[in-house]
């Protein structure tokens, strides 16, 4: 048999359908292994159906792959620019960079990955002398990998190439897949949800309070839908903001105050996560020790807490491609993990763990530099804004305002009523200059501005609360007088948007007319941290309200007792009501779901 000379061509055709081969393979093993370990772990891959999720796995493999193509070849252009028989082969080896990086980077991530996960320690840990030592294997390990790309080039493993051309085929399908059936160019509306903290309803004038307290929201309410009888889901502030952001009930995540915070899957289920999927820009505005979604463990959900930025700028430029998909956030993700990671090995950046930072309580923004950063924000978003603000000027129990009004000419006292009646009005104020900024420039059409608040005054939970909406152009409009509650809030903002609801949110969207006259609201008292024991630990009690009567089962003490709630405006008939039997079974039933002893509990 005669054997086909070797020329320059046939070799360059060699190395060139061998280089691909290598491409390839480092590309899609650096995607696999870092699908697997999101797979493998509560994270966003959970939420997402086993489809979708092997979609986002074959479309990022193909995005690396295409990136390593094209830095190959603007890395071989010396070659091709060098006729010399002797330098080009030399000059080549340089196209080996992008592969032999990405390769060691995913050994990088494998080594952290698996040191994090079964002894807790990883880069992270890693100081001084440590980071040199990870230092010195990177380097030594991507000089191995170029060598080893070389010698598989030259070995041209032809069998490769039925399965590279398998993974390029499901990659195309899955980019294919994204640009039919997502649509690209869906532009959302901004959200803007402002929290007070601590109000009352019964001391708001939009709700009927004879002084004017909220001249400003009183017009307001004129062109939005109103919750005439609304209620917290909790009584503190984390366990509370945490519904609002979650659809969840506190109880469901066992997180009632610090340091409690979300684990497993929870961490990954809540709203600002699914906007930020859908090409949301997410900011959270609040204070360190109340509102802070580091501290609480929510993650992947802003792109900026408290003044720091979370983000990474290859989801911009993805988005030109793939859309606002899964696979978008993915790739970015996994992106971030590996500069987090090189930036601190190299001495360049030290690495943050966002859960442990240690914050500085006195630097604590002032409300009006909070409605300013809105402002600011909205000024400079490039594509829509989720902005969740929680302001304190209304914080017990010292109130705080921009002028005193009523409470003209007194001393500063404890939850002094006349302060926070000044208070009130002062966060009307700050709701006045958001809307106006947004009316002003063009915004008003474009944004959804939620008015809610965590608890009532003192932290009461039996007090309603105000949650008023106003959408674009004035949409759904009009009051609703059933009980409703704050996790009603993130299901009604994905109603409008047009977004499925997760199951795992719980409440019920405010757009379909009046929820059922008798739901039951579950509410949730965190009682004393130094008096935490089982069987309840953190629970101190439960309430439970319908129509205008609240019921109440205090599990420390195990005592019961009911009430009416305060200015009801939608009430019923007292034959129609359970009894208080029926909802002391209720709750017995509801704590047991969620693994609570009930036994010391007497029946009633």
């Amino acid at each position: 048999m005669t054997q086909i000379p070797s020329t320059p061509q046939n070799k360059e055709h060699h190395h060139w359908k061998a280089f691909f081969y290598i491409i390839v393979f480092s590309a899609y093993f650096y995607a696999f292994m870092e699908w697997l370990f999101f797979a493998t772990r509560p994270s966003f891959l959970s939420i997402l159906s086993p489809l979708e999720s092997l979609e986002v796995l074959a479309v990022a493999g193909g995005v690396f792959a295409l990136t390593l193509v094209i830095g190959s070849v603007i890395l071989s252009l010396p070659a091709w620019l060098v006729n010399n028989p002797k330098w080009r082969p030399r000059l080549l080896v340089l196209s080996y960079i992008p592969p032999a990086l990405l390769l060691s980077i995913t050994a990088l991530m494998m080594l952290d990955n698996f040191t994090y996960t079964v002894f807790k320690v990883g880069v992270i840990s890693m100081e001084g002398l440590q980071r040199a030592v990870y230092t010195f294997g990177f380097v030594a390990f991507f000089w191995w990998m170029l060598r080893l790309s070389k010698w598989i080039v030259r070995r041209n493993n032809k069998p490769a190439s039925f399965l590279t051309l398998g993974l390029l085929t499901a990659s195309m399908a899955g980019i294919l897949a994204i640009r039919l059936f997502n649509d690209l160019s869906d532009t959302y509306p901004n959200i803007i949800i402002l929290g007070g903290d601590g109000l009352s309803a019964n001391y708001l004038s939009v709700y009927g309070y004879p002084l004017e307290t909220t001249p400003f929201l009183n017009k307001v309410a004129k062109t939005s839908l109103v919750a005439e009888n609304a209620f917290p889901n909790a009584s503190n502030t984390t366990p509370s903001t945490t519904s609002v952001l979650t659809g969840k009930e506190a109880i469901t995540v066992k997180v009632f105050r610090y340091p409690d915070m979300l684990s497993g899957k929870d961490s990954f289920e809540h709203l600002p996560g699914i906007l930020k999927r859908q090409g949301y820009k997410t900011v959270e505005i609040g204070t360190p020790h109340y509102v802070d979604s580091r501290r609480l463990n929510l993650l992947d959900g802003f792109d900026i807490v408290n003044n720091q930025i979370q983000d990474q700028p290859a989801f911009d430029a993805l988005r030109i491609i793939l859309g606002n998909s899964p696979s978008t956030y993915f790739i970015q993700t996994i992106l971030g993990r590996a500069s987090e990671r090189l930036l601190h090995i190299f001495f360049i950046k030290k690495m943050q763990e966002p859960v442990a930072e240690v914050y500085k309580p006195n630097e604590r923004m002032t409300d009006e530099q909070r409605v300013d950063q809105i402002i600011d924000l909205l000024k400079r978003a490039d594509r829509p804004i989720f902005i969740f603000a929680h302001l304190m000027d209304t914080h017990g129990p010292i109130f705080t305002s921009q002028k005193q009004v009523f409470s003209s000419g007194s001393d500063a006292e404890e939850w002094d009523e006349n302060r926070y009646l000044d208070a009130i009005l002062s966060f009307d104020g700050h709701v006045k200059k958001v809307y106006e900024h947004l009316a002003q420039t063009g915004q008003l059409d474009n944004t959804i501005l939620v008015i809610y608040t965590d608890h009532g005054l003192k932290y009461t939970i039996n007090q309603r609360i105000p949650i008023i909406i106003h959408f674009p152009k004035n949409a759904h409009a009009g009051k609703i007088h059933n009980n409703v509650q704050n996790i009603d809030i993130p299901v009604t903002l994905l109603d409008y948007l047009g977004i499925p609801a997760p199951e795992w949110m719980t409440g019920t969207t405010l757009l379909n007319g009046e929820p059922d006259a008798d739901r039951e609201i579950m509410s949730t008292t965190a009682g004393s941290p130094k008096m935490i024991a089982p069987p309840f630990y953190q629970i101190q009690s439960i309430q439970v309200i319908v129509c205008q009567k609240r019921y109440v089962l205090n599990v420390r003490e195990d005592t019961w007792r009911t009430g009416m709630i305060n200015g009801h405006t939608a009430t019923c008939a007292e034959d129609t009501l359970p009894s208080e039997q029926e909802v002391h079974q209720t709750i017995l039933e509801y704590l047991e779901k969620y693994n609570y002893d009930t036994s010391t509990l007497k029946q009633r």
